[in-house]
């Protein structure tokens, strides 16, 4: 009896790896079985079958309480224990949720962003290493091959104050300015990890780093994994991370919900970027920077400070390797002699109307690369 549990319950796992796949990004399986590992940190087998009746949720698309049961009461289950098991897996970050008009609204989140970022306070090494090793196997050749562009990169706001015609969406106080909130400050969860691990962030000791709004920044509060803020107290702390060097990471989206203030050592995807011969061509930004020779005098500062190792100093001067540059702006905005200017790239993105609209259009990517695999 004891090994048909045993079975039953590496069957559900699976039957929901196969459920989580058919999201935008999905969760595909890999040999090794860090997808049904990973999967055990986060759900008891009974949250497991609950999860399968969910749909993939970002704001737009999460589901009520009541239309969830409508699917979910074929099980026994009654309204009251659905909702407890519901709560229960929010709290624990599995799944995506919020509240609206006095209903509570859920849907199955994304490893990333969602489900890892919701880890923040809680990690284990066990959940490292399996989220790890199902990281690099799964999840990120799933996200390339669907061009998951969940984030993008700006520029530090010195390293263009006195450029011309700068977008509202590449400079991060007007992105603030215009987003109604709340706002909340978390910890870096890949910092968190890293402290973990043993091997502490070296660009900055500060952990409280990451930042939401709207649907993001009310999960974070109302589950305790992170403070509430006011919208001066948002500017004052990315005023410290664009001091430090951090590389900013909003969310590609009209609709502000999230930024990321990263660097290469411990961000989960700068840190796997970094090993690409040409980090730009994944990176969705807008700038990109060059040094003018006359005025640099070789100093290395921007060599220090490049998060993606793009400058090299060449006879004394610095020099840019453009499909390295991924347009954060660190370097223009440490040069001691103003040496480096940032440049609008020829190819201009505009962020997608909302994370819902990205979502619909890799889900779209999605569907035909499938068909064009079964073509073949």
């Amino acid at each position: 009896m004891a090994n048909k549990s045993i079975s039953e319950d590496s069957d559900i796992y699976r039957k929901l790896q196969q459920h989580l796949d058919k999201m935008p990004v999905g969760f595909p399986p890999v040999k090794s079985g860090a997808d049904k590992r990973l999967l055990k940190h986060l759900f008891t087998p009974e949250e497991a079958k609950i999860a399968m009746f969910l749909k993939f949720g970002w704001d737009r698309d999460l589901e009520p309480l009541e239309i969830i049961y409508n699917r979910v009461k074929e099980t026994g289950s009654s309204l009251e224990e659905l909702e407890t098991i519901l709560d229960r897996m929010v709290s624990k970050g599995s799944i995506m949720h919020k509240k609206e008009g006095g209903k509570k609204y859920y849907g199955n989140a994304l490893l990333m962003i969602g489900m890892f970022e919701f880890q923040v306070n809680n990690l284990t090494k066990e959940f490292i290493k399996d989220f790890h090793d199902y990281f690099v196997q799964g999840w990120l050749p799933e996200a390339f091959s669907v061009k998951a562009a969940q984030l993008r990169t700006i520029p530090v706001e010195k390293s263009i104050e006195l450029e011309h015609n700068v977008s509202n969406y590449d400079n991060i106080t007007e992105v603030i300015d215009a987003a109604e909130g709340p706002f909340a400050i978390m910890n870096c969860v890949c910092r968190q990890v890293k402290d973990i691990m043993e091997d502490p962030c070296k660009a900055t000791d500060r952990r409280e780093v990451c930042m939401g709004s709207g649907i993001m920044a009310q999960l974070v509060i109302d589950q305790g994994r992170g403070r509430a803020i006011t919208k001066e107290e948002a500017l004052e702390i990315l005023q410290k991370n664009q001091e430090e060097g951090l590389v900013l990471q909003p969310d590609n989206s009209q609709i502000f919900s999230f930024v990321c203030s990263c660097c290469s050592c411990c961000c989960e995807n700068l840190s796997k970027y970094i090993l690409l011969p040409n980090p730009a061509d994944v990176v969705v930004a807008n700038y990109y920077a060059e040094v003018d020779s006359d005025l640099c005098t070789g100093c290395g500062t921007c060599v220090e400070i490049c998060p993606m190792k793009a400058i090299k100093l060449k006879d004394d001067i610095s020099s840019i390797k453009r499909k390295r540059c991924i347009g954060c702006g660190n370097c223009a905005a440490k040069c001691p002699s103003e040496a480096i200017s940032m440049n609008k790239r020829e190819r201009q993105f505009t962020p997608f109307p909302s994370m819902d609209v990205l979502f619909d259009k890799v889900m779209q990517r999605k569907i035909r690369l499938k068909e064009h695999s079964i073509k073949k």
